[in-house]
């Protein structure tokens, strides 16, 4: 597993790079249903009104393809069957946002598209480089990188209403703070931004040796980035000065969730680990071994937290007691 697993109604989905998707029950530990899309899913599925979204990379495995194309899909979430398919022109790292009754999502084609909730496409924006980064929403505009090294602001017309240009291509996620409209995000060349919501201003940047793959977390006044110089750092938000750093033993490419009652900071390591931190002070709380490299990023839901790695196994920590309100 490459992609995130997603928690609904008790349900925890799961997709492989394999083509596969499973429902497993959160609390019973049996699997709802898995269908077999045929094609490798590595952005992570996004779910609404009972429906599925999630889309293909056909030609993740080098020098292969599966299905000679690539998908958006609809899948209904109770039973596992597809209900519509749209097929696009280009491999698909971005993770489907969900806004109303749009699916964004960003392909290899160097477009970011508007599939309606029906599997009918509403409108494309036309970038200069792959869209790996995947699409945030801020209730009004859509925010999403590419690696023409532009931070696009769109409307929900797919109207562009603002573009800056970072150093190096984007390939993770903008991080949008609702607590001081602001975006942070990273880019390839190893680089961490903080923009305006409102007009794509740069407020601070800060140069760091490593790519930044994954996208940041952020909570008040603290925001949390993961790079590929097998560090995580937690830096004031205002100010872009560094708080604290951990360093783990390979790159990191999982973002990292945040549980803001316990203050602990949750992500995955390409050395195989899970790692717990105190968000406070950085200091390890706790980590754990798995099999093989984990580049998904954790969910965190009715406080469990799940993981997929690419071992093949899908971890799952926290209580196993339910609570009386999910029986």
């Amino acid at each position: 597993m490459v992609a995130s697993p997603v928690f609904h109604n008790s349900i925890v989905y799961a997709a492989t790079i394999t083509g596969r998707i499973f429902a497993l029950k959160a609390y019973e530990w049996g699997i709802e249903w898995k269908s077999n899309i045929g094609s490798p899913i590595i952005s992570s599925p996004s779910i609404q009104q009972d429906l599925l979204i999630a889309a293909t990379f056909d030609s993740w495995v080098k020098g292969t393809a599966f299905l000679g194309k690539n998908l958006v899909l609809a899948l209904n979430a109770k039973t596992g069957e597809q209900v519509w398919s749209f097929e696009i022109d280009g491999d698909i790292f971005s993770s489907p946002c969900i806004i109303q009754d749009m699916i964004i999502v960003g392909s290899m084609n160097k477009n970011i598209l508007a599939i309606d909730m029906r599997g009918h496409l509403k409108w494309v924006f036309e970038t200069e480089g792959e869209v790996w980064s995947s699409p945030s929403f801020n209730g009004e505009h859509i925010f999403v990188g590419s690696d023409d090294g532009l931070l696009y602001c769109l409307n929900l017309e797919g109207k562009i209403q603002w573009k800056t240009r970072l150093n190096g291509k984007i390939r993770s996620s903008p991080c949008l703070s609702y607590y001081n409209n602001l975006i942070f995000i990273g880019t390839h060349n190893g680089v961490i931004y903080c923009l305006n919501q409102s007009d794509g201003l740069i407020r601070w940047s800060k140069q760091i040796t490593k790519p930044v793959l994954s996208s940041a977390a952020v909570l008040k006044d603290r925001v949390f980035f993961a790079s590929s110089d097998k560090k995580i750092y937690c830096i004031n938000c205002n100010t872009g000065s560094k708080i604290w750093e951990f360093e783990t033993g390979g790159r990191i490419w999982s973002s990292p969730a945040i549980t803001e009652n316990d203050k602990v900071l949750y992500f995955g390591s390409l050395d195989s680990h899970i790692y717990g931190l105190d968000m406070i002070t950085g200091k390890q709380i706790w980590k754990f071994p798995t099999m093989n490299l984990i580049d998904s990023s954790p969910c965190i839901a009715s406080k469990m937290l799940f993981i997929g790695a690419r071992d093949g196994l899908l971890y799952a920590f926290g209580s196993r007691e339910i609570a009386s309100y999910v029986r």
